[in-house]
C-alpha cells in the first residue's frame, strides 16, 4: 500500500514567495538526496497562498526511513528549513492510497 506525505504551510500576509522558494528549495532537496520526486503546489480557493508539498513513497517502512533521514539532515543543514516569520502555521500529514 503506497504512502503519501503532505507538509502544508500557511503564510503570513506577505510572505507568499519566501513560502513558495522554502517548499521548492525543500522539493529540490529531497530529490536530490533520496530520490523522491516531490509535487509542490499553491492553493487556489480557501486559504489564499496555503502551500503544499507531497511526496509519495511505495510503504511505510519507505516513509519511516526517509523521514529519519531527513531529520538528521536537517539537523546537519542538509536540508533546507523555513526561514523565520515566513509561516503563520503549519500541518504534516500521511495518507494512505486505497
Amino acid at each position: 500500500m503506497s504512502i503519501v506525505y503532505t507538509r502544508t504551510g500557511r503564510p503570513n500576509s506577505g510572505k507568499q514567495s519566501e513560502a513558495l522558494a522554502y517548499f521548492k528549495a525543500r522539493a529540490e532537496a529531497i530529490q536530490k538526496n533520496y530520490g523522491i520526486a516531490s509535487e509542490v503546489k499553491i492553493r487556489a480557493g480557501g486559504p489564499i497562498g496555503e502551500v503544499i508539498l507531497i511526496s509519495r513513497m511505495k510503504d511505510l517502512n519507505e516513509f519511516e526511513t526517509t523521514k529519519r533521514k531527513v531529520v538528521a539532515d536537517t539537523e546537519k543543514g542538509k536540508i533546507p528549513t523555513a526561514p523565520a516569520g515566513v509561516f503563520a502555521s503549519g500541518d504534516d500529514a500521511l495518507w494512505l492510497d486505497m
